[in-house]
């Protein structure tokens, strides 16, 4: 009797055990089941970056498309398709006073080694009193894509005159002609007039030089140092703006960028050429865009997206730039020649008239070139 007890008992066991089996392979068969239908993979969207800017003879305006794929992302922007609308056309539509008077259709770029999506047109000439209409059709899409902007007025973004004319007579002021064991340096104002339409002002200053090497060539070379960018309060236009630059910031950023340049063995002089500031000054749908793809700094890190792109995403804006060179003054020469920080990296001047200039204030020094 116990032993038959014993069997029924283990049947049963075995008898579950088989149930919940074959209960599990069935849950294994639903779930393998690719019989079902998929959602259709939404539309593409479009990316769309382009900047207006009537200081510049061609406009250049970026069309790409979104995609969804299974793997590393970066493998698939280089496959053509993927970033690419099959065809797609575009147009800028000039109008002012809400009447048509200039449209003008995009071509594409097609350049060796340059991404792929970019369009670009060739005006006439962009009127600062016109807005811009940009208008996208592609063939994946069921409507037209279409963004707007206005220009910035350029004639009123210009640099101080008194800073021009202090530039082109004087030369931009870093350091006294002194080579004493303390290093004096002064700051240098620029100073600019705000433009209507305009919100964003970035100045970038470029130090130009000749490099002369002991292979026999000769180098245009120019070091870049971004200013950093300023923000006006309203886009009227009219209203003082100015950066202070630091003169002892001006030598360290030099050392910062010729230090550890890799044909530094091969320089014999540095010939010093002048001084030139860039201003760009962009609108405020572009500042706004900047400002949104900007690194977070505080503890919020999530912001809110800003695109102007009607149906897409992205931002169609416009700027304008303008420049001004001058020259170094004495002193500036002097240090960058001979001074604590940068005497070691061969620069030299190849004007008479500066060369004797520091002789006389310096009782001999010679910065001329060798």
């Amino acid at each position: 009797m116990v032993n038959n007890l014993y069997f029924q008992t283990a049947c049963m066991r075995v008898f579950v055990k088989n149930i919940l089996f074959f209960m599990f392979i069935g849950i294994i068969g639903v779930s393998c089941n690719n019989d079902f239908d998929l959602d259709p993979p939404a539309p593409p969207i479009p990316l769309v970056y382009g900047l207006l800017d009537q200081s510049a003879d061609t406009q250049f305006v970026k069309i790409n498309k979104s995609f969804l794929v299974y793997g590393n992302n970066v493998d698939y922007t280089a496959i053509f398709d993927t970033v690419m609308f099959d065809n797609v056309s575009a147009r800028v539509e000039e109008t002012i006073n809400g009447n048509l008077t200039n449209t003008y259709y995009l071509d594409e770029l097609w350049t060796n080694n340059i991404s792929n999506g970019i369009f670009y047109f060739v005006p006439n000439s962009l009127n600062d009193d016109a807005k811009y209409k940009l208008l996208i059709d592609a063939s994946e899409l069921d409507q037209t894509i279409s963004a707007e902007t206005e220009l910035i007025d350029g004639s009123e973004l210009d640099f101080n005159y008194l800073f021009k004319l202090n530039l082109s007579v004087n030369g931009i002021q870093f350091s006294d002609v002194n080579l004493g064991t303390i290093d004096v340096y002064y700051d240098s104002q620029v100073k600019w007039k705000t433009a209507a339409r305009g919100k964003r002002y970035e100045l970038l200053m470029n130090f130009k030089y000749k490099e002369y090497t002991t292979i026999g060539t000769i180098n245009n070379k120019s070091i870049s140092w971004n200013l950093s960018a300023q923000k006006s309060i309203t886009t009227d236009g009219g209203d003082d703006m100015f950066k202070n630059v630091s003169g002892e910031a001006f030598y360290e950023m030099i050392v910062s960028k010729l230090n550890g340049y890799a044909n530094e063995a091969l320089v014999t002089k540095r010939v010093i050429e002048g001084i030139e500031f860039i201003l760009s000054c962009e609108n405020e749908d572009l500042n706004t865009y900047m400002e949104d793809n900007e690194p977070a700094t505080g503890v919020v890190t999530e912001r809110p997206s800003f695109t102007n792109i009607e149906d897409g995403i992205g931002v169609f804006g416009s700027k304008y730039q303008v420049s001004t060179s001058g020259y170094l003054s004495d002193g500036t020469v002097l240090e960058l020649c001979k001074g604590q920080l940068t005497s070691g990296f061969k620069f030299c001047s190849d004007s008479s008239n500066q060369i004797i200039s520091i002789s006389n204030l310096t009782g001999g020094v010679d910065v001329g070139c060798q």
